[in-house]
C-alpha cells in the first residue's frame, strides 16, 4: 500500500525504519523506502487485503490524479470477514460513489469477477487497465489492432471502432468484454473505453461481436478523470 495514517496524516512513508499501524486491520505497517520504486507500507504479518499486488509509478501518477481522501480506500466485506481497499473512492456514502480499480499485472477471470461482484453492490466501478509489454504483448496486440482496417458505429453521440484483437488469442479481450463494470486501457498515456457485452450487442445491430472482435473509443485523459468524480 501506498498510504498509511502516520499521527493523523495520510501519506507515503518518507524514511527507512519508519511505522505505523494499518487503519483497517491495525496491523504494524513498516515503511520500504526501495532505490528503484516507490515508496510504500509493508504488513508485517501480511496485507489484509488479499487483492493487494505491487505497485509501482503507474499506480501512484494515476492514484495522485485523485484527492488524498480519495485515495486507498478500506471497505470491509460483511459476508467474507475482509478487508479490501479501492485504488480509488470518490463520493464515498453517496448515492453515486465510484470505485475505480487500478490493474496493472494479470489478474484471472474469477478474481476480476470477485471484485466486481464486491465493489458493484454500493457503487459504480471503472477498471483502468495498463496494457504494457512487461510479462506479455497485450500492448503490442492492442497497438497492432488499431492499425487494422475497421468500422466506425456512433452510438448515442460517441463513435466506436470495431477491430479484432491482433493475437493469436483472443483470452484477454474477451475476459475484460465480459466485465459487469466499466473498462478502460491506458495505453501509452491514451485512454480507450472498451465496450462490454450490451454495448457491443447495440453496436452489432442487436448480435454479439464475434469472438476476438472487439468496440473501442477514444477518450482524452481529463474526460476519463471526469468520468470518475462525475457524481461526487
Amino acid at each position: 500500500m501506498l498510504y498509511a495514517l502516520v499521527d493523523g496524516v495520510k501519506r507515503q512513508p518518507i524514511a527507512k525504519g519508519e511505522r505505523t499501524a494499518c487503519r483497517e486491520c491495525g496491523g504494524v505497517l513498516t515503511s520500504v523506502i526501495p532505490s528503484k520504486n516507490v515508496r510504500h507500507w509493508r504488513h508485517k504479518a501480511g496485507d489484509c487485503d488479499c487483492w493487494s499486488e505491487s505497485e509501482g509509478p503507474w499506480h501512484l501518477g494515476w492514484k495522485e490524479e485523485f484527492p488524498e481522501e480519495c485515495r486507498e480506500i478500506g471497505l470491509f466485506d460483511d459476508v467474507a470477514g475482509e478487508w479490501h481497499r479501492a485504488d480509488v473512492l470518490c463520493g464515498r456514502n453517496t448515492p453515486q460513489a465510484t470505485v475505480l480499480e487500478l490493474q496493472h499485472s494479470s489478474i484471472s477471470e474469477q478474481e476480476r469477477i470477485e471484485r466486481e461482484v464486491f465493489y458493484r453492490q454500493r457503487h459504480r466501478m471503472f477498471w483502468l487497465v495498463h496494457l504494457h509489454d512487461e510479462r506479455s504483448f497485450a500492448g503490442t496486440n492492442f497497438r497492432l489492432s488499431l492499425g487494422l482496417s475497421s468500422r466506425s458505429v456512433t452510438v448515442d453521440g460517441r463513435t466506436f471502432e470495431i477491430v479484432y484483437f491482433a493475437s493469436r488469442s483472443s483470452q484477454f479481450i474477451e475476459k475484460w468484454k465480459r466485465s459487469s463494470a466499466y473498462v478502460f486501457f491506458d495505453y501509452d498515456g491514451h485512454i480507450f473505453f472498451l465496450a462490454g457485452e450490451a454495448l457491443s450487442k447495440k453496436l452489432n445491430g442487436g448480435q454479439p461481436l464475434e469472438e476476438g472482435y472487439f468496440a473501442y473509443s477514444r477518450i482524452s485523459r481529463s474526460e476519463f478523470i471526469r468520468a470518475v468524480h462525475k457524481f461526487a
